[in-house]
């Protein structure tokens, strides 16, 4: 069945209610290195224009140092002459050559590159436990000898939970990022992290400690703003049918970041929208990228910022401040949402719109093509589950980082990426036809709940409750329809294992995991697994019983 086209509503009516109290934080992270290996760049004038910029619109900004930036070069006595009171320095944690050799550890970089970007040496999964140690021991020996404190902030692509636990247990850091979900760029693939903050397990800096016992007590933040629309799919393209071959993201390198249009509705979404606990978004950039790729969209996007900021409905603020702010607010990972109900390229063929929750149990996201609305994601997390590399380093030029999925549809599609009808995807059927939505969705937050209300025709209602632990789908009237969702993939790439009376059984890396259909009669198709409701009502539980 062909999908139509839902024109756009004004978000005041098409969000049912707002929660009070959520914590909204943007933070502007600028990290440096000293040196470019690839090619010849000015270092220095991203970092000035930067500067100059954040302070013009009175902005707090976190600058990050690289090593190398850190004991050599112009950076440091340039950030202590012209910092405001509301910024912060704090540690950008890539291996160079210089690290390594403070730590007594040898380069195992390419012999001309004194920072090389390879997985395998750029990041700490690319070293042995000890090595990983005496790595953060060497970095925040040297940032105290030449700020007389110990960073409160740190930032890498890609971090382990061994020296996440190390750093905020030993230096008491506040605060760490990391890079957004991503498939295989520079060398490295992530794959089902939360959407935005979190505590994460002490056997895993990708994923949230269910339990406290087992939790770091410094919150893990996603860097660079990523479309939660399109990006899922790979699958963006602009009015005109332009294809777009780069990350959407806030960063203002790429097309994305440069439009209006998509800086405008990410921030909208991020101060108005659903969030229940929790929101948040870093802009900013790296200094390895010249400055005139930056020189269009980073004007913008700080005025873009500094409007929102004197509207009241964000905390603009240091990456320090909102670690310590989330530790204030949360004792443990809250639920959080993002709910982008406007197409972020303004496509109308058809319109797109994406609604992720998020708990320390699951994530899961609502996706809406048209007016056919599937489950694209649902990933679960369990203490149990180990990170790779944790324990030994990796030798892989292709790494990869995947939490644990129910559905992927990424991945597990037959040509990945897709947005026909062979993408995975958990799809909701009526009387076995597509579910087709009547009006827009309408969004209610309850605590760690959402709750999307949709009209599909007939006289009747679909209610998606998101719970911290579960998911209840419900078709109303009770009229003797039947709801059912089939989760369909490609079953060469998919990780179902087996399916029981009451649960589907999955397995990943040698990992087990499961789905507890408390609500549901569950039945094997040829392309996956469906579960028809009960009594009208479907509920899976997620959560998983460590």
């Amino acid at each position: 069945m062909a999908a139509l086209a839902l024109r756009g509503a004004p978000l005041a009516t098409a969000f049912a209610s707002t929660a009070n109290g959520t914590l909204r934080c943007i933070n502007v992270v600028n990290f440096i290195r000293l040196v470019e290996s690839r090619f010849a760049t000015d270092m220095l004038q991203p970092v000035r224009e930067q500067m100059a910029l954040v302070r013009a619109h009175a902005l707090p900004a976190t600058w990050l140092l690289q090593f190398d930036a850190l004991v050599d070069g112009p950076f440091v006595g340039f950030l202590k002459q012209h910092m405001a009171d509301n910024h912060e320095v704090g540690f950008w944690f890539e291996m160079n050559q210089k690290i390594c050799a403070a730590a007594g550890i040898p380069w195992r970089g390419r012999p001309d590159y004194e920072w090389d970007p390879d997985p395998t040496v750029a990041f700490t999964i690319g070293y042995t436990p000890a090595e990983r140690i005496r790595l953060a021991d060497a970095a925040m020996e040297a940032f105290h000898s030449i700020w007389g404190h110990h960073p409160r902030s740190v930032a890498s692509w890609n971090l382990d939970a061994l020296v996440v636990q190390h750093l905020a247990d030993r230096y008491s850091v506040d605060a760490f990022a990391v890079c957004r979900d991503q498939i295989a760029t520079d060398g490295f693939t992530i794959w089902g992290a939360p959407i935005a903050g979190y505590y994460p397990s002490k056997t895993n800096a990708w994923s949230p400690a269910l339990n406290a016992a087992n939790q770091v007590d410094a919150p893990v933040f996603r860097m660079l703003g990523q479309d939660p629309v399109y990006y899922y799919t790979k699958q963006w393209r602009l009015p005109d049918g332009t294809q777009l071959e780069q990350p959407d993201t806030l960063e203002p390198v790429w097309v994305s970041g440069q439009s209006t249009a998509f800086v405008d509705a990410f921030l909208a979404m991020l101060a108005r929208g659903p969030s229940l606990n929790f929101a948040y978004a870093q802009l900013g950039q790296e200094n390895t990228f010249p400055w005139g790729r930056q020189s269009q969209a980073y004007p913008m996007q700080m005025a873009a910022l500094a409007k929102l900021r004197d509207g009241g409905s964000v905390h603009v603020e240091t990456m320090e401040s909102s670690g310590r702010r989330f530790q204030q607010a949360f004792r443990q990972t809250p639920a959080q949402a993002q709910v982008q109900l406007v197409d972020p390229f303004g496509n109308t063929d058809p319109v797109q719109r994406s609604i992720w929750y998020q708990s320390r149990f699951y994530r899961a996201n609502l996706h809406l093509r048209g007016n056919i609305p599937f489950f694209r994601d649902i990933t679960v997390y369990s203490d149990r589950f180990a990170q790779p590399f944790l324990h030994e380093p990796t030798r892989e030029k292709n790494v990869e980082q995947k939490m644990l999925a129910v559905v992927d549809g990424y991945h597990w599609s037959k040509h990945p990426g897709s947005t026909d009808d062979d993408a995975a995807g958990g799809y909701l059927l009526i009387n076995g036809e597509p579910l087709v939505l009547a009006g827009m969705p309408v969004i209610t937050e309850a605590g760690q709940s959402m709750v999307v209300t949709m009209a599909v025709g007939n006289g009747r209602t679909l209610t998606v409750h998101f719970g911290e632990r579960m998911i209840t789908c419900e078709l109303g009237p009770a009229d003797g329809a039947t709801l059912e969702i089939s989760f369909r993939w490609d079953p060469a790439k998919a990780a179902l294992k087996d399916l029981g009376p009451g649960s589907a059984t999955y397995r990943w890396q040698a990992f087990d995991y499961r789905v507890a259909l408390r609500k549901g009669r569950v039945a094997r198709t040829p392309t996956g697994w469906k579960v028809a409701a009960e009594r009208a009502s479907i509920v899976m539980e997620l959560a998983q019983h460590d």
